[in-house]
């Protein structure tokens, strides 16, 4: 069998090409059989084909089913894909899954404490790693056999690109809280969309060899540097069209799976729920089987940090919240990101573009208000703390503005005010990014003495931390704080949105500051935490009468109600429950009755907040029974005794900082469709 066929005039294995022990781009393994069939182009002749292993099939992707992952493939750092750098291109070719580096491997970021700082100071390795020479040897890195026919499958699921493509235009047409720009996005849709035309119109995965696939192969080996000469209106050149990288794929294929699951574009669809979960699971397996290939052939780079994020915002939907699959990715997603250096800010480089470094900024609040968020809810550590950060926040500057010339960057007080905030008074999704991550540094202080026993002194800087954040809402611009009246003022529902959710977690951190003071074993609680707890639980009662406006809602009511209503109304009814028995003094300043009548507004939407077709139905059910027994007992209390089926109630009693895991309403509850495009 012939393996070797002559490219421009030169002989496979060229003289110049083993001399400079180098990839040899003028030859490429072909067998007889395919030279014969006139495909030789196509062709992928394997160096060795009896080492691959024996019972192992390749299947395409199909609904529902991910992606099939030998054990050796888990890790992609395996021995199987380290570098070899005793290996030559002399006597042997190279095939499409090996590739010869041009450029050395980085090291990432290095701090002021690093072994390198007596040297210099804060070094960003990613640009200045090869002048310290901490550098990896540039070597060849081969990418198994496995991983290639991954790439195929994952262009396979961009075959109908018309469908995906409706998808992501108006998910950032509705989202106000997308990260990544839309121009870097959206300009990216036409040259992907092309690509997809062109080179996926067969369905054939016998072609995974096909020069596509090894085109992107090599794009996506090589490091991702961008010119300080790029503008932002260019940006995505550098990742689509003929320099196409893996990293873009995987993002579009997160977005449109979370997107699809959402239920937009829903005319093109069918409307099956079940047909929306296989739709964002076929997906993920995508994204995540790119973010694998990513990490075994690239250094990290923006475009990993984005793909990460959107990866870890789907699998919390397919997942579930409480899935460690989702605290692992959180957990990678933070690290990366110090590698990257996308905490520091003091020291940023002059060659990095304007536009790049108010992304970089984006990105950091987004992600460091999501740690907050989950480490609530589950009560954990944050993993990205802010006393080992000094990132600046993003300017309050339109998606658009980062992709025009780097003059309109340059914002007079005209635009901006010394604050960074902006003067015209318009919403846009980076004043959302700045105003919950200002929120979120308070929640940080928060976590910080969860689980410390609040002294005097303690309890002193509590209530520091609760006035400084009340200040700091106050600060915020009037048209991003929330008011009753806000659904009355021709504003788009998704503004209103927004302004609701960020409210809540303004209002969560004084329920949390409030709890800790009051202590978690005092069912009576004091006057401030039953005050927030109402107001909590009015927000939330709020928010569940304009779900019919929007069919999309129904998930983040779930999540609110999870979150913040199901905490605050627990710690009212206690409180009303024990005033009760022991005749003490209710120490809500508000309307008993109003309460009591909120108290069955809840109650409803937790019998109807699900479907009875939904895994968390008969959870939700047994809640609002134990709220109505609670409510009976409150107004008849002669008659009514508490069920002996329904168990003593006091295990409903919430901390929603600690003991989460003691409570036999979520033992086994699938919090799915909680951190979507609205919440995060």
């Amino acid at each position: 069998m012939s393996t070797s066929r002559r490219r421009n005039g030169k002989p496979a294995s060229c003289e110049p090409c083993r001399k400079d022990k180098v990839r040899c781009d003028h030859a490429l393994p072909v067998c007889t059989r395919c030279r014969d069939r006139g495909v030789s182009t196509r062709c992928y002749y394997h160096p060795a084909p009896l080492t691959r292993a024996k019972g192992r099939r390749i299947f395409p992707l199909a609904e529902g089913v991910p992606f099939d992952r030998p054990p050796s493939a888990r890790n992609p750092h395996s021995s199987e894909t380290s570098l070899n750098p005793d290996t030559s291109n002399s006597g042997q070719e190279i095939s499409p899954g090996r590739i010869a580096r041009t450029q050395p491997l980085l090291s990432g970021y290095f701090g002021p404490t690093s072994f390198v700082s007596p040297l210099t100071e804060d070094v960003d390795l990613g640009s200045e790693g090869h002048v310290l020479g901490l550098e990896i040897e540039s070597a060849q890195r081969v990418l198994p056999p496995y991983w290639v026919h991954k790439i195929s499958e994952i262009l396979l699921t961009l075959n109908d690109f018309g469908k995906v493509e409706a998808l992501i235009r108006e998910y950032y047409a509705l989202s106000q809280s997308a990260i990544i720009a839309a121009p870097f996005v959206l300009n990216s849709l036409g040259p992907v969309g092309s690509m997809c035309k062109e080179s996926i119109s067969d369905h054939n995965l016998a072609d995974f060899t096909s020069s596509l696939t090894v085109n992107i192969i090599q794009n996506t080996s090589e490091i991702f540097e961008v010119p300080s000469t790029t503008q932002g209106r260019d940006f995505h050149t550098l990742f689509t069209g003929p320099a196409i990288r893996l990293e873009i794929i995987g993002l579009i294929c997160a977005l449109a799976g979370r997107a699809r699951y959402l239920g937009l574009v829903s005319n093109r669809f069918d409307e099956d729920q079940t047909s929306r979960s296989q739709y964002a699971r076929k997906m993920l397996a995508a994204s995540d089987a790119a973010l694998h290939i990513c990490k075994i052939l690239t250094p990290l780079n923006d475009l990993t940090i984005w793909l990460l994020h959107e990866i870890l915002l789907l699998s919390y939907i397919v997942h579930g919240d409480s899935s460690p699959i989702c605290w692992k990715r959180l957990g990678e997603l933070s690290t990366d990101i110090f590698a990257l250096g996308l905490h520091r800010d003091s020291k940023t480089s002059s060659d990095v573009p304007e536009f790049l470094l108010e992304s970089r900024r984006r990105q950091f609040a987004a992600a460091y208000q999501l740690d907050k968020s989950i480490a609530t809810f589950l009560g954990r550590p944050p993993r990205i703390p802010w006393r080992y950060a000094d990132c600046r926040m993003p300017l309050d500057i339109s998606d658009e503005a980062l992709a025009t010339d780097n003059m309109v960057l340059n914002y007079s007080h005209d635009y901006i005010d010394e604050n960074g905030w902006s003067r015209n008074g318009v919403v846009q999704r980076s004043s959302w990014i700045r105003a919950r991550f200002i929120i979120c540094t308070f929640r940080d202080e928060i976590l910080e003495v969860s689980l410390q026993n609040v002294t005097p002194e303690m309890e002193n800087m509590l209530k520091n931390i609760s006035q400084r954040c009340h200040l700091a809402w106050d600060s915020l611009p009037n048209w991003l704080r929330y008011s009753p009246q806000c659904w009355d003022q021709n504003l788009h529902v998704v503004v209103c949105l927004m302004m609701i959710i960020s409210y809540l977690a303004y209002l969560y951190n004084d329920f949390l500051i409030q709890r800790l003071i009051a202590g978690k074993n005092n069912p009576r609680g004091n006057t401030a935490l039953l005050s927030v707890s109402a107001e909590i639980l009015s927000t939330v009662l709020t928010l569940g009468t304009q779900r019919e406006q929007m069919v999309d809602l129904r998930p983040d009511f779930a999540w609110t109600v999870l979150l913040y209503g199901f905490p605050s109304a627990s710690l009212l009814i206690k409180a009303l429950q024990h005033q009760k028995r022991t005749g003490e003094p209710f120490l809500y300043e508000g309307s008993r009755s109003a309460l009591i009548r909120n108290f069955s507004v809840f109650i409803s939407h937790l019998e109807s907040i699900v479907r009875p077709d939904n895994a968390n139905y008969a959870s939700f059910q047994r809640a609002s029974q134990l709220f109505s027994r609670i409510i009976d007992e409150i107004l008849e209390p002669q008659s009514i005794l508490p069920d002996s089926n329904l168990g003593d109630t006091s295990a409903f009693e919430f901390d929603p900082m600690i003991e989460v895991d003691g409570l036999d309403l979520f033992n086994n509850m699938d919090f799915g469709v909680a951190f979507n495009q609205w919440l995060f």
